[in-house]
């Protein structure tokens, strides 16, 4: 495969069992999405007889010696089936970039997926939750936190073959990849107390400035049961500023959509709740989910619990996921008037449109402290 011609690369890739790839190696280069860390292509890698799909991913702003601080982190979950696969390296011979070779999710991220995911059956949904959350799990069973977890940094991949190999379009089975575990982690490089992420799914906590915790992804989770439910991202009717921050630290959600079964309200609630300590852990979140959807050995149906039971007749009888799509748009109500001139003073830096679709993540522009004295302002206004 070559070597990189950077003595400290060449050390790194054969102590991790990675490999350099020649840049003659990969053809059909194609430009696919760029996003908070980085550009990604998709690519074509012909080695050893065969052609293989993949993803390269040319980090901004790549530093070696920071790229290899955060890999002994993460390369413990790379054998996970839901974290997305390296393989190694490759340099542009254009511009000299540094490009990590990965798997190729062939249906992109959940964010452009959304539409057709809401209308799914519940049980294909909850499998996909069910895979989303395992990897998470994954993750923090290994004491890491994601801190940038969204419906942008989850990958779907669909398997065009069936088990006996055979072309089938109609096959439902997603798999699903996480992403950006941090192997080029740019929140180091902000201030202190800066925030940085996509704003709906940034626990209140963390808008105010306190530190990341695990309870961070599992508040980020909650917004994407949400989006199961509505096929749109939360708050889209909203421009991300620091408005809409004040709002959330206040309490303010997610509208409930109509229809969803109860049980999975619940569930969701608790992910979201604005006290950090109730939230479940994802362990606990993978058991709820698992229960769900999968039997366990051993047990006949006849011999589930009622409340078990009853939890699994609400998605069965859940109407049909298209009409949820027509209430996800109701207005919501801005932060208090009162406040509105403060709120105007910082942010504008980050202002983003209410078109969502193609939202990065990104410094918000606005830190905790500040975020703080508008709640303070808000709190003393009321008094």
């Amino acid at each position: 495969f070559g070597k990189s011609e950077d003595a400290i690369m060449d050390e790194f890739i054969l102590d991790k069992n990675l490999k350099w790839f020649t840049y003659n190696m990969f053809k059909n280069i194609k430009c696919i999405g760029k996003g908070g860390f980085g550009t990604v292509y998709k690519a074509i890698l012909s080695y050893e007889s065969e052609d293989k799909e993949v993803a390269l991913k040319c980090p901004n702003n790549f530093n070696l010696n920071e790229f290899f601080n955060e890999w002994k982190y993460h390369e413990v979950c790379l054998n996970s089936p839901e974290i997305i696969k390296l393989y190694g390296f490759t340099k542009d011979e254009n511009t000299s970039n540094y490009m990590i070779v990965m798997d190729y999710a062939n249906k992109s991220d959940l964010r452009g997926n959304l539409e057709v995911v809401v209308k799914s059956s519940w049980k294909q949904k909850l499998h996909i939750l069910y895979k989303i959350i395992s990897g998470l799990n994954e993750i923090h069973r290994h004491n890491l936190i994601h801190r940038d977890f969204h419906d942008g940094n989850i990958l779907l991949h669909k398997d065009r073959k069936n088990d006996e190999g055979e072309e089938d379009e109609d096959k439902e089975d997603y798999k699903v990849y996480i992403s950006e575990l941090g192997l080029c982690q740019p929140v180091k490089s902000f201030e202190k107390d800066s925030i940085f992420g996509i704003m709906p799914f940034i626990a209140p906590e963390v808008l105010r400035g306190k530190p990341y915790t695990s309870a961070n992804d599992i508040y980020s989770f909650s917004m994407i049961m949400w989006e199961f439910t509505s096929g749109i991202l939360p708050f889209s009717d909203r421009t991300y500023n620091a408005q809409l921050s004040v709002s959330i630290c206040k309490g303010e959600r997610p509208e409930i959509i109509d229809n969803t079964p109860q049980c999975y309200i619940n569930l969701m609630k608790k992910c979201w709740d604005e006290d950090p300590f109730k939230r479940p852990s994802t362990s606990e979140v993978v058991d709820t989910i698992k229960k769900w959807i999968i039997l366990p050995y051993g047990i006949k149906v006849e011999d589930i619990n009622e409340e078990l039971k009853c939890n699994i007749m609400e998605f069965i009888n859940a109407p049909p996921a298209a009409t949820l799509l027509d209430s996800a748009s109701k207005d919501v109500s801005f932060a208090p008037k009162d406040v509105s001139l403060t709120l105007a003073s910082i942010g504008h830096s980050s202002l983003i449109t209410k078109t969502h679709s193609n939202i990065i993540s990104r410094s918000l522009g606005f830190t905790g402290r500040e975020l703080n004295e508008i709640l303070e302002i808000i709190k003393d206004d009321k008094n």
